[in-house]
């Protein structure tokens, strides 16, 4: 699916204008995720209305092949966009964040020499490519504390990357007139636009727990503060159980979110948590949300739903008493440990004091809560689409959107981002 070197061109052309607005219907949201493509489209208003979504889950044959997923996704693009009953032929994306490049540097003022320049010319020995072959964007976070340097969050795409991205867009008959990376997507999810932190803003740690990726984001209002993507999500814990229980992949899935802990005789492990995990819509109200045991004799506790469990949910639910995750969420939390530190080394006064979990496994709480324990952090469960407003007669393909949908932040996030090519 390479698309013609005239088709580059244009889509080279079109990147040159970042910044620019245009008029026109609101644009549809592409979300290429490792689990599932995902369209939104949202009206105008506060809240904003839906208007359509659809999604359609990856296969497992393409999961673990980011090439073969994304190019997959790309021939399915056209009959997911007709079969949503979109009203708009504008498209926005976001750049997966398997292809994309993102890395902390530093850099001393220099007289002459704009950070802008500074930051392109870093960036192609960073990657290991042409200057020609990148497009970069930047964000300051602030004088280091490690040498008066300034702080530098840098992003980068191949621009065969993006070419491709803008021809899938133009071979669905959509008008492609905004690009953007899933980090700064996810902020504007959350009702922020980069620019700086106000005075009430709290340091907060977004984690993004995706089925092939985390994206770690620690942010003061719109300011970035720290990014990293890590390749970590909830293949590797089903992984996992394949090897404990010599299952299937979707099997062991399935086992998984029946999980009540991350392991054997970890019962309390909801109850662990500095706080109550809670529920984040964007409107950055927090409610919270069931955090401990089903009273017993009520309807729907544990008594009440066994008696109408069936044999194969009880199965299930027995077999996964006897699987340990422990290994593989202590791996995570290491990695986020690791980011924290760099953050405190470098921006000491920017403390976190809040985790907020995104992503599709996030619907996993047992595994959310184990998190926060671990990075003895106050939690919250997010959840952008809550401030949707809903007739309930909208085309949602592939999705229910009445129900909590964490993994739809990304697309939340660039239908209220600002176009820009």
């Amino acid at each position: 699916m390479a698309p013609p070197k005239q088709g580059r061109k244009q889509a080279f052309g079109a990147l040159r204008s970042l910044g620019s607005l245009r008029p026109g219907a609101a644009p549809m949201a592409i979300d290429f995720g490792v689990g599932s493509l995902k369209l939104l489209q949202l009206g105008g208003g506060d809240p904003p209305a839906l208007v359509a979504a659809a999604e359609l889950a990856t296969p497992e044959d393409k999961l673990y092949d980011h090439a073969k997923r994304l190019r997959w996704q790309m021939e399915q693009l056209p009959k997911l966009v007709k079969k949503g009953s979109f009203k708009t032929t504008r498209a926005v994306c976001a750049i997966p964040t398997s292809t994309l490049f993102c890395k902390h540097l530093q850099f001393a003022p220099a007289d002459g020499v704009s950070l802008k320049d500074q930051v392109e010319g870093a960036m192609p020995s960073q990657v290991g490519c042409g200057v020609d072959e990148l497009l970069t964007r930047h964000f300051e976070v602030g004088e280091s504390a490690r040498g008066g340097k300034r702080e530098v969050i840098c992003f980068a795409s191949g621009r065969a990357v993006v070419a491709r991205l803008m021809y899938a867009i133009k071979s669905a008959k959509l008008e492609p007139v905004g690009i953007h990376n899933e980090f700064t997507a996810l902020l504007a999810a959350f009702g922020h636009t980069l620019g700086e932190a106000g005075k009430d803003d709290q340091p907060t740690l977004y984690l993004d727990l995706g089925r092939g990726t985390t994206k770690i984001l620690a942010a003061r209002g719109g300011k970035m503060l720290f990014a990293r993507a890590i390749q970590f999500g909830g293949l590797n814990l089903d992984e996992t159980i394949v090897r404990q229980l010599k299952c299937s992949l979707s099997q062991a899935r399935d086992q998984r979110l029946a999980m009540e802990s991350i392991a054997p005789g970890d019962d309390a492990v909801f109850h662990a948590a500095p706080q109550p995990v809670e529920t984040h819509d964007a409107s950055g109200q927090g409610d919270e949300c069931v955090a401990r045991e089903p009273d017993q004799t009520e309807p729907g506790g544990q008594h009440a739903q066994s008696e109408h469990a069936s044999p194969a949910t009880a199965t299930v639910s027995r077999v996964s008493r006897n699987i340990d995750l422990s290994e593989p969420v202590e791996i995570l939390v290491d990695e986020v440990s690791m980011c924290l530190r760099y953050l405190r080394s470098t921006q000491p006064n920017e403390r976190i004091q809040k985790l907020v979990f995104l992503g599709g496994e996030s619907r996993h709480r047992p595994l959310c809560a184990e998190i926060a324990r671990k990075l003895r952090l106050p939690a919250q469960a997010g959840d952008p689409v809550t401030r949707v407003a809903r007739t309930g007669s909208e085309p949602c393909v592939g999705v229910d959107l009445t129900e909590s949908q964490p993994g739809w932040a990304v697309a939340m996030g660039m239908c209220l981002s600002p176009t820009d090519l």
